[in-house]
């Protein structure tokens, strides 16, 4: 079987400097993976290195193979058909995803319009705003018509995670690539995206690979894991074999850190 994303050897550097060592892992289609680490291991660039948007100044090296097309060199235009349809990104803050001068509605539009325009069956005004309502709706927001005609600083944040879960869902992906979808969220708002992700992701059977440091919303998400730190993976397998007998040091710190914090929360010692 074809991976849909299969990266080999990957390295991202910069000034001199390597932030992402050698990294090497592949994802099915249909397959939940996580990747997991403290902040800066890695886990947002190697997204990004595989979708081929990393900032100015950041340069991959390796291999990147996305829906069979090789996506480090490759021409801006060829990786533009690939972004959406192959894969699009949640990103972990939709206040600054979203454009704070447009109506959220319209912002749902331009990628529907576009993904049906790619497949020969154009939208067109009250065609597309039904689209737009429909894909609302899908996505559990409350009164589409009203979210529709607001603008970002109008909605919460869980409603601003959805708009961005829209757009996402409005380019029908093979790979849905969730970085820290919720993070920036309330704790009972975070459970309602996580259950809207896992929810869409089995509908359409997309592929998900799913960014986070929160070690027991990961292995409530996906199947698999690959534990990165300083940008190399040090440790990967199935959820139940990694979180359940951790063989790397750093693996086994991060259970421990995340049991201690539980373990406070909870108010035993």
């Amino acid at each position: 079987m074809t991976s849909l994303l299969t990266l080999k050897n990957l390295s991202v550097s910069t000034g001199g400097k390597t932030l992402i060592h050698g990294l090497s892992f592949s994802l099915e289609k249909g397959e939940r993976l996580g990747l997991i680490g403290e902040s800066g291991s890695g886990k947002s660039l190697t997204a990004l290195a595989a979708t081929g948007l990393l900032p100015a100044g950041l340069r991959a090296s390796g291999s990147a193979i996305l829906a069979g097309t090789e996506v480090i060199g490759a021409p801006e235009r060829q990786l533009n058909t690939l972004r959406g349809t192959a894969a699009a990104i949640v990103f972990q803050e939709p206040l600054t995803a979203l454009d704070p001068l447009m109506r959220v509605g319209k912002q749902v539009a331009e990628p529907l319009a576009r993904r049906a325009k790619r497949d020969g069956q154009p939208l067109h005004s009250e065609a597309l705003d039904q689209a737009v309502l429909a894909l609302l709706t899908e996505v559990a927001l409350p009164d589409p018509p009203r979210i529709a005609r607001a603008y970002p600083h109008e909605l919460s944040g869980g409603q601003r995670q959805r708009i961005a879960i829209a757009m996402a869902l409005a380019c029908k992906p093979d790979l849905l690539i969730a970085d820290e979808p919720t993070t920036a969220l309330d704790v009972t708002t975070q459970a309602e995206i996580l259950a809207l992700i896992d929810r869409l992701v089995r509908e359409r059977n997309m592929a998900l690979l799913f960014i986070s440091h929160d070690l027991p919303v990961v292995a409530n998400t996906v199947s698999r894991v690959v534990v990165l730190r300083q940008g190399e993976a040090v440790e990967a397998g199935s959820v139940a074999n990694v979180f359940g007998n951790p063989q790397h040091d750093y693996t086994k710190s991060l259970l421990a850190a995340a049991r201690s914090f539980d373990r406070a929360l909870e108010g035993t010692p």
